[in-house]
């Protein structure tokens, strides 16, 4: 960011800020009076059960350059800049950011949202962007996609960017129309749509439909994309934009298009792209017919910006995916995919038949959590997974939560489903087995909440250990 305090003071309060101060540039935005240093603009976020405004002595101390805030605050001793909404106030500043220098410096802006996979999704076109064009672009930092991560992501930029590539998570009706305003993309893309958030956004057509609302707040003569491989996105995505361009991986005869062709070692995959009847092959970092889409998603968000086959091949073969987004790890006789960081019902459906195609004639363990924020429909949620065990054919599988049971009996005795509550009962488990000829293959899932990382983590550390230095991550 590139903001004087006369910059900030206009946009928030739309009053001028004379003399040498006002062309005072401020280094940062933050949020956390932890974080912040000398020349830093701290804004003052109050929610239920905490409110930042009693840090500002602390802030203004630290060097603050000045304080954005709900009241006056006397006992800052820095400029105090009062709004009557702070988190709105953030979100106006990382729009009066994005059009003074975003534009101005003919910096594309691309927004992606999705039920599942839109951090991975993000990573891929920043990273091929980067990579494959010799871009230099800014990000969220991991997963940073709601009304207060999002403007610091913006804000954070120097405005030097040849592209900035947000993503967008809502789980409520309203977010989207919150998020849009803020990032205005000159490309938007609808991922995906799957049942979650469901206690906020009602059905699958509630969601579609709040997904679907990013493509509403393009920037005049923006791009929009969506997949077309879930009726009711593919009909909201139209409703909003008509000129809407389809990506796929059922139909080859969208307009991009992606299917999966092979694994390869290390968690790996080899897919056959179609950009606009253009047709290569792609090495990306996953694999499983699922990924189809966020290449298909991915190469056409990049073809879009401008770039050609080859250098979109080039960069996906580089990417590297978030940490716990299907990240594997192999050392000895274990293969652990940590996929921890979230969990619906879409995303550990695709998660667990993945891990059943990397394990191939090996053996699986599925160590799972709970889904949360399904609302009513989480029983039966959790059943529709204990249905897939017999297809997957698991050789055990051990679930952390509430729902152990609803998984069992959607298993219906096809698949022994072992209630768990502690990391080291499932390391003992495992470490009793016998070694097998082929690697065993460990999926580690479940939503946030449940702190599925700690399993994971400890299967690296209690089954791995001695083996670290010759595997791979």
């Amino acid at each position: 960011m590139n903001l004087s305090l006369r910059d900030i003071a206009l946009c928030l309060t739309g009053a001028d800020m004379p003399g040498p101060e006002g062309d005072r540039l401020i280094v940062a935005v933050r949020t956390d009076s932890r974080e912040v240093a000398p020349g830093d603009l701290f804004f003052c976020l109050k929610g239920e059960r905490f409110d930042a405004h009693s840090f500002a002595a602390q802030v203004a101390a630290a060097g603050a350059a000045a304080i954005v805030a709900q009241r006056e605050l006397p006992e800052a001793a820095c400029p105090v800049f009062v709004v009557a909404d702070t988190q709105l106030a953030l979100g106006r500043l990382a729009r009066f950011w994005r059009d003074r220098f975003g534009r101005a410096a003919g910096t594309r802006v691309v927004a992606v949202t999705g039920t599942a996979g839109k951090t991975t999704l993000k990573e891929l076109i920043a990273q091929t962007l980067a990579a494959g064009g010799g871009w230099k672009v800014a990000k969220n930092h991991k997963n940073l996609n709601n009304q207060v991560g999002l403007p610091l992501s913006i804000l954070a930029a120097d405005g030097s960017e040849r592209a900035w590539v947000m993503e967008a998570g809502i789980s409520k009706p309203h977010d989207m129309a919150e998020l849009g305003v803020i990032v205005a993309p000159d490309l938007g893309v609808v991922l995906n749509i799957g049942p979650a958030h469901l206690e906020g956004l009602g059905d699958l057509s509630g969601v579609a439909r709040a997904k679907s609302e990013l493509l509403a707040h393009l920037a005049p003569g923006g791009v929009a994309l969506s997949s077309m491989d879930y009726p009711e996105l593919w009909a909201a995505a139209r409703a909003v934009r008509p000129g809407v361009i389809g990506f796929s991986a059922r139909d080859a005869k969208a307009p991009y298009f992606a299917r999966f062709v092979a694994a390869l070692p290390g968690g790996r995959g080899l897919y056959e792209i179609a950009l606009r009847g253009e047709t290569f092959r792609a090495e990306l970092p996953a694999c499983g017919a699922h990924f189809a889409e966020n290449a298909a998603a991915a190469a056409a968000a990049c073809a879009e910006l401008g770039l050609d086959a080859a250098r979109i091949a080039a960069g996906l073969k580089t990417a590297v995916l978030p940490d716990q987004r299907f990240r594997c790890c192999e050392a000895g006789d274990w293969r652990v995919v940590d996929d921890t960081y979230n969990a619906n019902p879409l995303s550990m459906r695709r998660s667990i038949e993945a891990a059943r195609l990397m394990a191939g004639r090996g053996r699986l363990v599925l160590v799972l959590g709970d889904m949360k924020e399904l609302g009513r429909d989480a029983a039966e949620a959790h059943a529709g997974i204990g249905a897939l065990l017999p297809g997957i054919a698991p050789d055990a599988v051990f679930f952390a939560g509430e729902h152990a049971g609803d998984v069992a009996r959607g298993a219906g005795g096809a698949a022994a489903v072992t209630a768990v509550s502690d990391p080291a009962e499932v390391v003992a488990a495992l470490a009793a087995l016998p070694k097998g000829e082929l690697p065993t293959t460990v999926l580690v899932k479940g939503s946030r909440s449940c702190r599925m990382e700690r399993y994971a983590q400890a299967l690296l550390e209690g089954l791995c250990a001695t083996s670290t230095e010759g595997g791979r991550a």
